[in-house]
């Protein structure tokens, strides 16, 4: 299977790796990053799991909105579809979220509730946001929050064509990249393959879904979050700070931290091991036990 068409036509493409009877897990990638953003993780897990990951629409390989759709509720239809595709009929899938696909996933479990989910683990991501920056999703009226996301579509729509039009000023991206992204000390060469993510992403899908993630708060949407939650964060995550994270942790029903000691947002990339052997312990702990043939008992 190449690729899904989610419930309003946007074709999403799908990299799939590892053998099909094995446990299903789905990886869920960030704004404005693709499935090359998850590193040697599924290489990793396709070992012993089948590894389903895809590109959010209007990202990478996968196409654009065919709505110009491209709030939190049109991810989480997306992600529905990917878990009807290839999640099999009877079982359910762990579910990695990092950055923004953390907040799909909570957006997610509130449109469609956690069938297909055995349980979840977010790698760098918190699920809180805001309308714009420093002013909070829910303490603003509907009015001025409505204003203030049109207004902010079109300046971050027309950042992201700068963007495309000055790609040579890398130092300057890289800065702005590495401070947002990464702790301090992490490789120049992640640093350089995150900025060059951002600026070939397409500049209204990169608009659009950065104004839904702006006006996200996934705290609010935790306890649809039913089924077992691992939350991985960096230490030195600036885009997670630990406060979201304990908000985070304090509203879902059944969730456990691990942290990451000096350790920044991009942990797919920078810990991929760490983030793989998670995800595998996360797997084995909500899936359940395989039957034993006679041959293997033997």
């Amino acid at each position: 299977m190449t690729d899904v068409t989610s419930s309003d036509g946007t074709r999403l493409a799908l990299v799939v790796e590892g053998p099909d009877d094995a446990p299903t897990v789905v990886l869920v990638h960030g704004l404005g990053l693709s499935t090359d953003s998850w590193g040697d993780v599924p290489a990793r897990l396709a070992g012993a799991h089948r590894v389903v990951g895809y590109d959010l629409r209007g990202h990478a390989q996968s196409g654009d909105a065919r709505t110009g759709d491209y709030s939190l509720e049109a991810h989480a239809r997306d992600l529905d579809a990917v878990l009807a595709a290839c999640v099999p009929a009877g079982e359910r899938a762990v579910v990695v979220g990092h950055s923004l696909g953390g907040g799909i996933v909570l957006a997610a479990a509130r449109r469609s509730g956690t069938a297909r989910m055995a349980g979840v683990v977010f790698a760098g991501s918190g699920g809180s946001g805001v309308t714009a920056p420093g002013l909070p999703a829910r303490s603003l009226p509907a009015p001025l929050a409505a204003a203030l996301q049109r207004g902010w579509f079109g300046v971050l729509r027309a950042a992201a064509l700068v963007g495309h039009r000055v790609r040579g000023v890398e130092a300057v991206s890289d800065a702005l990249v590495r401070r947002s992204a990464f702790a301090p000390g992490e490789p120049a060469e992640l640093v350089a393959r995150v900025r060059e993510s951002f600026l070939t992403t397409r500049p209204r899908a990169l608009a659009g879904t950065t104004l839904a993630s702006l006006s996200h708060d996934g705290t609010r949407l935790a306890p649809h979050l039913d089924v077992p939650t691992l939350v991985v964060h960096g230490t030195a995550d600036r885009e997670v700070p630990e406060d979201e994270v304990r908000d985070l942790l304090s509203a879902l029903p059944d969730a456990e931290l691990v942290s990451v000691p000096r350790a920044g947002h991009v942990l797919p990339l920078t810990h991929g091991p760490l983030v793989a052997e998670q995800v595998a312990r996360w797997v084995a702990r909500t899936s359940p036990a395989r039957p034993t043939s006679p041959q293997e008992a033997s």
